[in-house]
Formats: C-alpha cells, sequence, structure tokens
C-alpha cells in the first residue's frame, strides 16, 4: 500500500507527487468535507486527514492522560513544575499523535510505501506511528529559494507592528534586549494592588474591563509583549512591561544548566514508559525545552521581583496557557496569595488537559460556567459567576442590519487550509448575499492578512460580485456587529458577542476538527445554530427569518459580576478550598 502524507502548504494534483498512483493520501493540515471528496475524485483514492478522527471533548481528555504521565516530576528548586509549564505549548501535537494512531487502526497491517510531500512535524510523528521510513519529494534545503519566497510573503502581508512583535519573539524571547530598554520604567507602587498579567491585546480587555468595575482600587497591569497594551487608560490601573523586571541571565545560569540536565534524565525515564513520550521525541517535538527552561528560569525571576517589589495582594490571570502569563498565578497560589482565573475567551478548553491552579474562578455566566464544571470537574464554591460591565442588544436605530459577516480565522496556524475554507463558505455566501440585497463582510482576526484575504476571494468570486464584498480588519467589533443581519464562523467566541447583541449566528460544524466541545455547548445554551453541511448555507435567510429574540439567553451568557461580590473575589481573604479536579 502507498500511502502519500500531503504537507498542509501543497496540493495533490501540484507536485513531482501529482505523477505517481495513490492508495491513500493523508492530508497532514485539515479542509472541508467537499474538498476532499474532489480531491478523491481526481486522484482516484481515498483521501483522509487525521483531524478527522477528532472526538472533541474525549480526544482531549486523552491529551491530558498523556501529560499526567510526566506531572511531579521535573521540579526547579522552588517547587515548580516545569513539565507541567512547558509541556502545555504541545497539546495539539500530542493530539495529532493520537489522532494518527486512530488513523493507523483503519489501514491494512503493511503498509509497503510512505512518502511525504516534504518534511513537516506530524510527517516525523507518522514515519513513528505508522512503523515506516518516510520518503521525502522534497527534501530540507530543496525548496530554500521557496521557503525564502513565503517568507517575504508573509512579511509582505504583516503591518510594522505585527512584523516587530514576531522579531522579539523570535529572537528577544529572553528579554536580552527589551529588559535593558525598560530597566527604569518599573511602576513602583505604593499602595495594595491586585496584578494582571498579559501577553494579548484580548486578554489586556478582559482583566481591564473587571478593574473597571473596582474604581476604588489598585491593579497593576504587566505586559509581556507590546500587543498587550492597552488603547485605553484607567485612572487605578498602573501599566508597565515585565521586561523591567527582567535580570541577565547569569542569575539563573548554574540552575538553568542543572534543571537542563534533569530535563535529559527525566526525558529519557519518559521514553522508557510512555511509547506516546518516545514517539513525539523521536518526532523531535520536544527539543524546544532546553531553551524554554532557560528562558523560563528567567520569567520566574522576573515575576519574583515583581511579588518583592511591588504590594502585590493577588493575581488576576487571563491566559493560564501561555506560560509567560501562567507562572505569575502559580507563583501566588504557591505565596498564598490570591490567586484568581478569569477567561479571556467565551469558554477555555485548556481545562480538558492543564491543571487549573486559581483558587477562583471568574466565569460571565451559566454557560461557562456549566463547561468549566465538566472541563475540569472545578467545585462549585470556587466558581464565581460575574461577568465585567454589562451587555445587551443593541437599539434597532443604531443597526443598519446591511450585510452577512462572516468572522474569519488564521486556520493556517493549526494547519487548516484557508483556501479550501474559504472556497467551501464565500461563493455560498456572496450568492445569498447579493440574492437578499445585503453585503458581505469578511471581518478579519488580527493574525490575519488582509492583502493575502483579498487575493484568495478575488480568486474564487466573478469580479462583478466583488462589489458586494467587504474585507475589514481594523474596523471595531461594535461597529461590525451595527451591521450584522446574521454571523456566521467556523468556531469562535464571536459567537456568544453576536448572540448578547441578538443577532442570528450560525457555526460550520463540518469545518469545526479541532474543536474542544465548543459548538455542542453553544448549541446548548441557544448560542448559535450549527450548520452541518454547506448547502445549509443556501437556508440561512430562513432560518434567520424564523429566529426569535429571547431575553432569558443573555441571562443564561452573561450575568454581571456584583461589584461587593467581585472585590471580595479579587481582594478579600483567601481561602483555600480542597478538590478533586477531574485532571
Amino acid at each position: 500500500m502507498r500511502v502519500l502524507l500531503l504537507h498542509p502548504e501543497d496540493l495533490p494534483d501540484r507536485g513531482p507527487w501529482s505523477r505517481e498512483h495513490w492508495d491513500l493520501v493523508i492530508d497532514l493540515g485539515f479542509a472541508g468535507s467537499t474538498t476532499y471528496a474532489d480531491w478523491a475524485q481526481t486522484l482516484k483514492c481515498p483521501v483522509l486527514s487525521p483531524y478527522s478522527f477528532v472526538r472533541q471533548i474525549e480526544s482531549y481528555r486523552c491529551v491530558n492522560q498523556i501529560f499526567q504521565q510526566g506531572r511531579g516530576q521535573l521540579l526547579d528548586r522552588v517547587g515548580l513544575d516545569w513539565w507541567e509549564i512547558l509541556a502545555m505549548e504541545r497539546y495539539q501535537d500530542v493530539l495529532a499523535l493520537l489522532l494518527l494512531r486512530e488513523l493507523r487502526g483503519q489501514l491494512p497491517p503493511v503498509l509497503t510505501e510512505l512518502w511525504a510531500s516534504q518534511p513537516h512535524r506530524l510527517a516525523r510523528m507518522g514515519e513513528q506511528v505508522l512503523g515506516v521510513s518516510v520518503k521525502y519529494f522534497r527534501k530540507p534545503g530543496d525548496g530554500r529559494a521557496n521557503t525564502v519566497m513565503r517568507a517575504l510573503q508573509f512579511v509582505r502581508n504583516m503591518r510594522p507592528p505585527q512584523m516587530v512583535e514576531i522579531a522579539f519573539d523570535k529572537w528577544d524571547s529572553g528579554f536580552d534586549l527589551r529588559r535593558h530598554w525598560a530597566k527604569h520604567r518599573r511602576p513602583r507602587l505604593r499602595e495594595a494592588c491586585l496584578l494582571m498579567p498579559s501577553a494579548y491585546s484580548n486578554v489586556t480587555r478582559s482583566v481591564m474591563a473587571y478593574a473597571e468595575q473596582l474604581p476604588r482600587r489598585k491593579f497593576l497591569l504587566l505586559t509581556t509583549r507590546a500587543n498587550a497594551n492597552p488603547t485605553r487608560k484607567l485612572a487605578n490601573v498602573r501599566v508597565g512591561s515585565i521586561a523591567s523586571y527582567v535580570h541577565s541571565a547569569d542569575k539563573t545560569w548554574s540552575e538553568a544548566a542543572s534543571l537542563a540536565q534533569e530535563w535529559r534524565t527525566f526525558a529519557n525515564r519518559m521514553k522508557d514508559n510512555s511509547e506516546e513520550f518516545k514517539c513525539i521525541s523521536a518526532a523531535g517535538l520536544w527539543d524546544y525545552f532546553p531553551q524554554h527552561l532557560q528562558h523560563g528560569l528567567r520569567l520566574r525571576e522576573a515575576w519574583t521581583a515583581v511579588f518583592e517589589c511591588e504590594p502585590v495582594t493577588g493575581v488576576l490571570c487571563g491566559d493560564d496557557l501561555n506560560y509567560h502569563t501562567r507562572l505569575p498565578l502559580i507563583s501566588a497560589q504557591m505565596r498564598g496569595l490570591k490567586a484568581v482565573y478569569c477567561s479571556h475567551g467565551a469558554l477555555d478548553g485548556g481545562f480538558l488537559f492543564k491543571l487549573p491552579f486559581a483558587d477562583s474562578f471568574l466565569v460571565k455566566g451559566d454557560m461557562e460556567r456549566d463547561y468549566l464544571q465538566r472541563a475540569a470537574g472545578i467545585p462549585q464554591e470556587k466558581i464565581v459567576v460575574g461577568a465585567p460591565g454589562r451587555q445587551g442588544p443593541m437599539t434597532p436605530e443604531r443597526r443598519s442590519q446591511d450585510a452577512i459577516v462572516f468572522f474569519s480565522q488564521p486556520y493556517e496556524v493549526l494547519g487548516g487550509r484557508a483556501d479550501s475554507i474559504y472556497r467551501e463558505l464565500i461563493p455560498s455566501l456572496s450568492s445569498v448575499a447579493s440574492a437578499i440585497g445585503r453585503k458581505l463582510i469578511v471581518k478579519l482576526h488580527p493574525f490575519e492578512s488582509r492583502r493575502a484575504r483579498q487575493v484568495l476571494i478575488n480568486s474564487l468570486v466573478p469580479t462583478s460580485g466583488l462589489s458586494l464584498i467587504e474585507v475589514v480588519d481594523e474596523m471595531e467589533s461594535a461597529r461590525v456587529m451595527s451591521r450584522a443581519w446574521c454571523g456566521l464562523t467556523v468556531n469562535s467566541s464571536v459567537a456568544v458577542e453576536c448572540a448578547l447583541q441578538d443577532i442570528p449566528f450560525f457555526l460550520c460544524g463540518w469545518l469545526d476538527l479541532t474543536g474542544m466541545g465548543y459548538l455542542d455547548q453553544f448549541a446548548r445554551f441557544d448560542v448559535a445554530r450549527v450548520l452541518r453541511a454547506p448547502e445549509e448555507i443556501e437556508r440561512i435567510p430562513e432560518m434567520v427569518a424564523g429566529y426569535r429574540p429571547d431575553p432569558t439567553r443573555l441571562a443564561r451568557l452573561w450575568k454581571p459580576a456584583d461589584a461587593h461580590q467581585l472585590e471580595e473575589t479579587l481582594f478579600g481573604k483567601r481561602q483555600v478550598i480542597l478538590d478533586a479536579c477531574a485532571c
């Protein structure tokens, strides 16, 4: 049996592999069912994606079981578990390993040949799972010119601030440069304050919204990236950068070397005891660990300096999957300070595989509370229902409702084929919008390139139809929603934002191949209607016609925080509640 592993940037009919006969093509990315049906007809063989085997919540519970094998075995001198802190970065690869094993069970016992269009981390993993050496059509270095061209194209599509941010993330991850620029900019507070770490703008918006509810209390927002800097100022929030607290690497050099040696011992022991760990290790997916250990220890010392130099009484964390902002949450708990978590999105599927370190969890409504309890078994006593501020539908006179809004996402980040996804959605949405006399707005995620998406749309829609399509990237969400007759996305928290505005919303269930049970939860709480096939897009007008606002939906999704309860949660006496979490 001859099998081709197709790189997410390659197409089956373009490249030297297109002249070969295959018994099976495995797409290492993911696309829509229509795309795979077309490919199968062209190639005259089945086309599968490992992601088609995802079992939503249950798959991620299996990811947690693999992470559980290493917990408590890689501790530093203060007791931080660096396996728990750093390994979570590879949860998508661990999931991919499990999915490849599911796919392996569907194949004949013997594979005669295994080829890959070009090197990819999942190709290396597939070699381990399928038990056959991979042969490459393009070897590392063969496509160096193409790689350079792709890099230049990527840079050309980025805005200058994005390029600077990416450069710092890549070449100054240890803050060696930024610490010199920021060392004299410490806030140096005198009054007790709550620390709010942030690495992204959406996290900053979430924690700032809570700070705004308590104007007489002091907050300290420390960012790890420029992207997290707030766009507005609050009198009770001081803003600074964690870079101003970072010391020279000399301070942690000895411990970093010692911990790196412990990592090697730990990795060898894990390879002997865990087939999954051995497979991922052989594919080179743990290679980032030594460098991240070194940077992580410097960050630990930086956050330690914050706790020692500033009058911090606790931490409000809006993202505890990113270890840069997870470290202060764990440190606060270890120091006996208030440790509070609030997800910056509608739901947080990370709790299916990461340990919950907070003492209290702020959720925005019953839907988030229900998901948190089912995902991580968080005791009800530790969950506080209280959303930041008030939300309510716009008045009719503020809504033009002149467009169908498609909320796009950076599908490529997870291996998605944006061209395939757009091909299944944009022509149909454009046709529906034209038929009902409305426009189609394509609202881009901050990580998407407007230039690249416009080129893609131009290739899919006749010139005569392009005047009805607007591609927007920096338009405020409130302005976009004021124009929404209805909204649609693959899988995004924006579904909840639209539901709070009584905007009929639709989710593309047939494209949700990497979800965490979000669509089912949205459907259970009447947030959106899940479309199960591309053909259902044509029925959107009749489904919108049958939509009825439901005042009780708002209460289930968003319950404004009581100021007294919020103050007690963030600044009151710390209470330790023992629990038996599912993790």
